[in-house]
């Protein structure tokens, strides 16, 4: 089997920019998805995100099949806004409650699979939108749809592996969780808005909902990363020794064991 099509420098070049910037998009997509499985066992964790795989690529292909009416779906996106904002409302109201370190969803292994397949559905339709107005200049459909699909799977792959690392992060500096949940909440906010703009493409209403400006997201997210950074520095740090101590792993299987009891 041969494709109808070759790929050029130039092409390469595309796919290489979309990559670069699924990774930028994907920042803040990887930390809600470190947060949804950061209650796991380590072992369960990483097997959720590569399960998770799977259903991101067949997302991605949908998304990219469907990518002119992207814009019909603003229900989804306020949907995911909703629950990307109930995230830290969760947290914040069980911190208050609780002394231990359980504001975190306990959602068991697949129904934790079933969240990440929501959010990476929620914000695929954010980053074809963007690789779809990126590659409007190729006239030739098939080559169009494989350069979307090439740069929008390594995207998702390096999201993958962005989260997995984040969550060892946050692990590791326990300080840095009230950020994190700051920053989801900033991100169910810029989806509200990207919605509300969907919303009013969709239908006529006379007048267009506006994007939140990159400038401000940005501007705002750096503002919570430096604050959350610079309060972590009161909360103890957990050292790699206690992370790795036989007692840890010990404690890692019994949660696994009693699980898989659950289930």
């Amino acid at each position: 089997m041969t494709l109808a099509f070759t790929f050029t420098p130039a092409d390469v070049g595309v796919i290489l920019l979309l990559i670069l910037l699924e990774a930028l998009l994907s920042a803040d997509n990887a930390l809600v998805i470190a947060l949804l499985v950061r209650h796991l066992p380590p072992r369960q964790r990483r097997s959720a995100l590569l399960v998770g795989l799977v259903g991101s690529f067949t997302f991605r292909f949908v998304a990219i099949v469907l990518a002119t009416r992207l814009i019909d779906f603003w229900y989804v996106q306020a949907t995911g806004a909703i629950y990307l904002l109930s995230l830290p409302i969760k947290h914040f109201k069980a911190r208050k409650q609780e002394s231990g370190e359980k504001s975190l969803p306990k959602a068991g292994f697949w129904k934790t699979i079933a969240l990440v397949e929501f959010t990476d559905l929620v914000f695929a339709i954010d980053s074809i939108l963007v690789a779809v107005s990126l590659t409007s200049h190729y006239e030739e459909e098939a080559k169009r749809v494989a350069i979307i699909y090439i740069g929008g799977v390594s995207g998702v792959v390096l999201l993958r592996i962005a989260a997995l690392m984040l969550v060892r992060v946050l692990e590791r500096f326990p300080g840095l969780e009230h950020m994190a949940y700051a920053l989801v909440a900033w991100v169910g906010v810029k989806l509200m808005a990207l919605a509300g703009h969907s919303l009013t493409l969709a239908y006529d209403f006379g007048w267009h909902f506006p994007e939140m400006p990159p400038q401000l997201f940005w501007g705002v997210t750096v503002l919570i990363l430096s604050v959350g950074v610079l309060l972590s520095r009161r909360a103890p740090r957990r050292t790699a020794s206690a992370e790795g101590s036989p007692h840890a792993e010990a404690g890692d299987d019994q949660v696994s064991s009693g699980e898989r009891g659950n289930e």
